[in-house]
């Protein structure tokens, strides 16, 4: 047998030894101890699970960190957005990466999703951090889906991928932003996301969760803060914490002082 011949056998043995990996697998990220208390980040409207880079940096020295994509998002780009596939997939991720419990932590759409996950399993819940979800998309409110979503129809992805672009760069500074425009933007998810929020009451749904809850919002994020004492008092264990300086995406704008937030509340609840 030729050095050639023996060279391709043997690679050929060991592609076949190696699994492949499944879109699912490829569709979160998970870093720190394998026995750390696992938490798990679901991010917000058209971006990916980069947009918890910087929560996975600072925790995952302490935790078991995961951060998965939404349908339609990231590497799920190709699967259809529902509210229910959104709920489904952190089951999944909470069943196969963080052993069927996890403190969830939802930005925006993500913490809508992560409300509903918990109302629908509250034993795999061993907590709910919501930021940028305190306005009830009901009612007067129902509008701001509809409103954001008649204007990215009317822009277009071109120009809204531009105006994102200099948004995060100037909110985020470029280190940051970079990393989420890597990732990429994700606009027609963002369209079925809007339509699936609208007229869902929320709070009632949080109502229904027994566990801990943290409310951590950024100061300066009015619009979505409408009905923030609403529901701090529909949860049966809440609390609230404003991160100063922040706006509606307090994790990024933030970082550091949301991380130190989070950490204090994922070392009182009861795992």
């Amino acid at each position: 047998m030729t050095e050639q011949r023996r060279a391709k056998r043997t690679a050929g043995a060991a592609a076949r030894a190696t699994p492949k990996r499944t879109p699912r697998q490829r569709s979160y990220d998970a870093a720190g101890p394998a026995g750390g208390h696992p938490i798990v980040f679901v991010h917000g409207i058209r971006v990916t699970r980069k947009q918890w880079l910087p929560q996975m940096r600072d925790l995952g020295g302490e935790y078991r960190v995961i951060a998965a994509d939404l349908p339609g998002h990231g590497a799920l780009a190709g699967v259809a957005f529902s509210l229910d596939a959104a709920v489904q997939r952190v089951r999944e991720v909470v069943d196969e990466a963080a052993g069927g419990r996890a403190l969830v932590v939802g930005l925006s759409l993500g913490g809508y999703v992560a409300i509903e996950f918990a109302r629908r399993w509250p034993e795999k819940a061993a907590g709910l951090v919501l930021t940028g979800c305190s306005g009830n998309p009901r009612g007067v409110l129902s509008l701001i889906p509809a409103t954001v979503a008649l204007f990215t129809r009317a822009v277009g992805d071109r120009w809204l991928t531009f105006i994102n672009e200099i948004n995060f760069r100037v909110r985020y500074g470029d280190e940051l932003a970079q990393e989420q425009l890597d990732a990429g933007f994700f606009f027609t998810a963002m369209q079925d996301a809007l339509k699936q929020l609208r007229g869902n009451d929320f709070r009632r749904r949080l109502k229904a969760y027994p566990g801990p809850v943290l409310i951590l919002n950024g100061e300066r994020d009015t619009l979505f803060r409408i009905t923030e004492l609403t529901f701090l008092t529909a949860a049966q264990d809440a609390r609230l914490q404003l991160i100063r300086d922040a706006g509606h995406v307090a994790n990024l704008e933030e970082p550091e002082a949301y991380s130190r937030a989070l950490r204090r509340f994922a070392r009182c609840i009861d795992w």
